[in-house]
């Protein structure tokens, strides 16, 4: 039953559930009793009660987002038939925690433990993207003392660009030879707490496509919706 923030009305709860007016109301009754629903005096709407939120906070207490996060992942990867990895934020910046073979094997040093660039990755661009720049300008400034300097001006095209289509790529920027897509994974709170990234060879032209992108875009967001994003 989704009431939006304020509840609903019964003539809405109705037409939400394809019942009649009758019928929901009997139903509505019974989980007022239940405390899974409960009505506000005032307003009439009725709204998730006390028993149906201790529920959902249990339900979101065993959920693992990383487990959940891979599973799409690897049910994407097998169904597009490439290599991908899934990133989170660890202490020296985005670090791969699954990589995930398939299709045509990729010859690279990337590899579970690595930590990717925030200014040149796919995935950095994610974590720039999504995240408070107090978390990711130590990082930053680490990168610019190794040598990588990325203007900032061009961070914020590509951080707008990112959030503006649901993704980011590269091409050949952290590997040779290696195209990336990434897409964000978030949490309940809206936060990123992951990125799920799909490879390819620079030489394959149909990586880029359309569908291709849309499709690993649409596991992110069943992935986010497990874990308990709203968004």
């Amino acid at each position: 039953m989704d009431c939006g923030k304020d509840g609903a009305h019964l003539r809405e709860v109705a037409e939400k559930s394809g019942l009649s007016r009758s019928q929901t109301h009997r139903y509505l009754l019974a989980f007022v009793n239940t405390g899974v629903v409960e009505q506000n005096a005032q307003s009439s709407r009725y709204a998730l009660g006390a028993f149906a939120v201790r529920l959902g906070v249990a339900a979101l207490a065993r959920v693992d987002p990383v487990q959940i996060a891979g599973n799409h992942l690897a049910s994407v990867l097998e169904e597009l038939q490439t290599t991908g990895l899934l990133s989170v934020w660890g202490n020296y910046g985005p670090t791969v925690i699954r990589w995930i073979d398939g299709g045509i094997p990729l010859f690279t040093s990337l590899h579970v433990g690595s930590v990717l660039p925030v200014q040149a990755s796919s995935t950095g661009i994610l974590f720039l993207t999504h995240c408070q720049r107090v978390l990711t300008q130590p990082i930053i400034d680490s990168e610019r003392a190794g040598g990588l300097v990325i203007d900032d001006k061009e961070l914020e095209v590509q951080t707008v660009k990112a959030r503006e289509m649901g993704y980011a790529s590269t091409l050949g920027t952290v590997v040779p030879g290696l195209s990336a897509v990434s897409v964000p994974v978030f949490d309940p709170d809206n936060k990123l707490v992951a990125t799920m990234s799909i490879l390819s060879r620079v030489q394959d032209k149909n990586f880029y496509t359309k569908p291709r992108i849309e499709r690993i875009r649409a596991a992110a967001i069943e992935a986010s919706r497990a874990i308990g994003w709203s968004g």
